[in-house]
């Protein structure tokens, strides 16, 4: 059997299409072009409404999509999609992380992914299937255009977006001065604006209308101002590298005025980075919070160095698991095992390797990372192919090609999100049909499947996909939302209830969202814990109310740890849980198990030591915080904790050499060291350091009243009182406040 060619099928689509083939059609291409507008689903209602939004409603659409696409191919057969070297490199990638899923650390965990990242096999799933609809259904160059200049649209609605933020009517999401738009992360927003720059080169060079030429370069100027002003040093890399490229490959392939481009963006590309680095050190540079960033990349800078250190510890990881790794999601596991105590500047847990090649060789092995560098491969090759035969012409041969090495140098430094995929998975659906053309076998061509399937057997198909549907948008997308909705409810209510009945509104709240029995349980029972430390110091909640909280909170952390037993986090969680809830053996038991797992992350050494200080067990904290001390003695929280030990353990004289150290005084203004002295009644050094604090703070009414309370609890009323008349004087808004205080001290001491 012939294929048609490609000006066949598109006559024979126009006239000889069956009307619910056409609009099986329209319908599956309608409902693809609405993903570009996911980029402006934000929900406030849900846990991470940056992220959740996008993904779930982008995983009921696909859902829709692929149970209406399935029904189609049975129906009709030119639904089907071809096969081709990117179609094969997509079900390999796809088939091979599925393996290594199963054989993954936590194969639950690798499946359903997290809030904050929404991936996971689960994620990898419906961005195939959106892939394998994309190419069934948009054939042709003219399908791609109405695509990519939809998402074009989306992209220049976003920058105006970003534009409203820098003139301050619209707030940066993450703070500071870096756009993020609707994405709530400057980076991802970067990623996206990557894609959208080159589509508008691409767009500019294919068209000769002049007026659509100057709507593209204005997109253009105004995408590039806004990826500018994210200040994602990375995307700007991936930017300039990618324009390097494209004009390699025109000088190479192109003729007459394509060369003339190419050396122009060979210029750009080669001379922005050394014109910039030529005068780095000038004023107006270092004056620019964004150019500052830009200036400030080096190999010795702290970003840059914990960057080495991570990809150091994802080779170790990926060394220990080589053929199929990991699997996704589980990062946090190499993290934990291999951590290093100079990370203790960054944050404290890192689920990514921030270099996507690294995270996928350390998600599925060497085969993971083969066969998601067979995609890359597969495009380049069917591009080259295709140049070579005259299917496609060389600015779009080049443009391809030069989007997939911009793409490839920017996922070296950060990692990829939902609409960064999306982009990618089109560009690669693209490529399938400009090159692949009406060449090539569809799926079942030539084979039984050629024809329809029997009106019986379509209609038992649709019966099922409909019910398959149904469950999968409730099991998949409802239960997790309802999750997610849950954990923002229970973080108002703990701040925003009365203390009188607000433990129970917590417990039934924490309880609706975790009867949802979904990947989202994990997340509130961490929620569980943070909330259990806060309500331990909070006065206002009454002891059995506290203790009920407690117990709860820890009955849901243990059935999470018991889920998994290897979770370094869990752990952390749960111990520090126990100490709150004043359990100091539970604690130090636990904390030591997860400290055999990851010996030198310094925050467990600090539970630890807190868990036997509580318990009376003074020499047992003294050690746990010196190891800490010794593994980072340039942490701050670290120096800070060993001297507090030490004074608690009566060594004054190494405490103060200590303080000779690293504040290069003995009486450094830190509140903690005050206190420590004072839990042994040396009100003496006491005095002396809130003295130093006072004197350091003139101006603070907070630094006279700690100074008057430490004199009254050392027996010196007078100069208490002289203290708290000072602090009223410095803000007359406490003296009520202090005048009552006053009166207290003068009866407490017969005056």
């Amino acid at each position: 059997m012939r294929g048609l060619t490609l000006a066949e099928e598109k006559c024979y689509t126009l006239f000889h299409m069956p009307l619910a083939e056409k609009s099986l059609s329209w319908i599956l291409k309608g409902g693809l072009l609405l993903t570009p507008f996911l980029v402006f689903v934000v929900t406030r209602s849900m846990y991470f409404p940056f992220i959740t939004g996008k993904n779930f409603w982008f995983r009921i659409l696909v859902e829709g999509l692929a149970a209406l696409w399935i029904w189609g191919m049975l129906a009709y057969p030119r639904l089907r999609p071809r096969f081709s070297p990117v179609v094969w490199a997509v079900v390999a990638f796809t088939a091979v992380m599925g393996i290594a899923t199963m054989f993954a650390l936590s194969p639950y965990h690798s499946f359903w992914s997290s809030y904050e990242r929404m991936e996971g096999y689960l994620g990898l799933l419906h961005l195939g299937a959106y892939f394998l609809i994309l190419v069934s259904v948009f054939r042709t160059e003219r399908d791609w255009k109405v695509f990519f200049s939809t998402s074009i649209g989306a992209s220049v609605l976003v920058s105006l977006y970003a534009v409203m933020q820098l003139l301050g009517k619209f707030d940066i999401h993450q703070g500071g001065t870096r756009v993020d738009a609707t994405f709530g992360n400057a980076t991802y927003l970067a990623a996206y604006l990557l894609f959208h720059m080159f589509f508008l080169i691409w767009f500019y060079l294919r068209t000769e209308n002049v007026w659509w030429r100057v709507g593209f370069a204005l997109a253009f100027l105004l995408e590039g101002f806004i990826l500018f002003h994210t200040a994602t040093r990375g995307a700007m890399l991936g930017f300039l590298g990618g324009i390097l490229v494209f004009g390699a490959l025109l000088a190479l392939l192109g003729r007459g005025g394509l060369r003339k481009i190419a050396f122009v963006g060979v210029g750009v590309a080669v001379l922005i980075p050394i014109l910039f680095f030529a005068l780095k050190d000038m004023s107006f540079i270092r004056e620019n919070e964004v150019l500052v960033r830009f200036a400030s990349i080096s190999p010795s800078e702290t970003t840059t160095q914990s960057r080495f250190t991570i990809w150091r510890m994802a080779l170790r990881g990926a060394a220990e698991r080589p053929i199929l790794g990991w699997g996704q999601e589980s990062f946090i596991y190499v993290f934990s095992k291999y951590y290093e105590p100079s990370l203790w500047r960054q944050e404290p847990w890192f689920d990514r390797a921030h270099n996507v090649f690294l995270d996928w060789l350390t998600a599925g092995g060497v085969l993971g990372l083969a066969a998601y560098l067979s995609m890359f491969a597969a495009a380049l090759g069917m591009l080259w192919r295709a140049l070579r035969r005259n299917r496609v012409d060389v600015i779009t041969a080049c443009f391809f090609g030069a989007l997939l090495a911009a793409h490839f140098f920017q996922i070296m430094f950060v990692f990829d999100n939902l609409t960064s995929y999306l982009l990618f998975f089109a560009v690669l659906a693209a490529i399938h049909a400009m090159t692949r053309g009406a060449a090539g076998k569809r799926v079942g061509q030539g084979g039984f499947l050629a024809s329809p399937a029997p009106g019986m057997a379509r209609g038992f198909a649709g019966v099922a996909l409909a019910i398959g549907l149904v469950a999968a948008i409730y099991i998949v997308n409802v239960k997790p939302m309802r999750a997610a909705a849950a954990i923002l409810a229970s973080l108002q209510v703990n701040q925003t209830a009365a203390p009188a009945g607000k433990v129970d509104r917590l417990i039934e709240t924490f309880r609706i969202g975790i009867s949802q029995n979904t990947f989202g349980t994990r997340e509130l029972r961490e929620q569980l814990s943070q909330v259990s430390a806060a309500m331990g110091s909070d006065t206002a909640i009454a002891d059995q109310d506290r203790q009920k909280f407690f117990d709860f909170a820890i009955r849901e952390l243990e059935a999470q740890r018991a889920t998994e037993p290897t979770d370094v986090r869990a752990m952390a969680f749960l111990a520090t849980l126990y100490a709150t809830a004043g359990r100091p053996k539970d604690a130090v038991a636990l904390a030591n198990e997860a400290l055999a797992i990851s010996d030198k992350r310094i925050p467990f050494y600090f539970i630890a030591a807190e868990a036997y200080t509580n318990a009376g067990d003074v020499e047992r904290a003294l050690a746990a915080l010196k190891t800490a001390y010794d593994l980072a003695p340039d942490y701050p929280e670290a120096v800070k904790n060993y001297a507090i030990i030490l004074i608690l353990a009566e060594k004054d004289a190494a405490a103060e050499a200590l303080f000779e150290k690293h504040y290069r005084t003995k009486t450094p203004g830190t509140q903690a060291f005050a206190e420590a002295y004072a839990r042994r009644n040396r009100f003496d050094k006491a005095v002396a350091i809130v003295e130093a604090i006072a004197s350091a703070s003139p101006t603070s009414a907070e630094a006279a009243a700690n100074l008057g309370s430490m004199y009254f609890r050392a027996g010196r009323p007078n100069d208490a009182i002289r203290a708290f008349e000072e602090a009223i004087r410095l803000e007359p808004r406490f003296k009520q406040q202090g005048e009552d205080i006053i009166r207290q001290i003068r009866a407490a001491s017969g005056r």
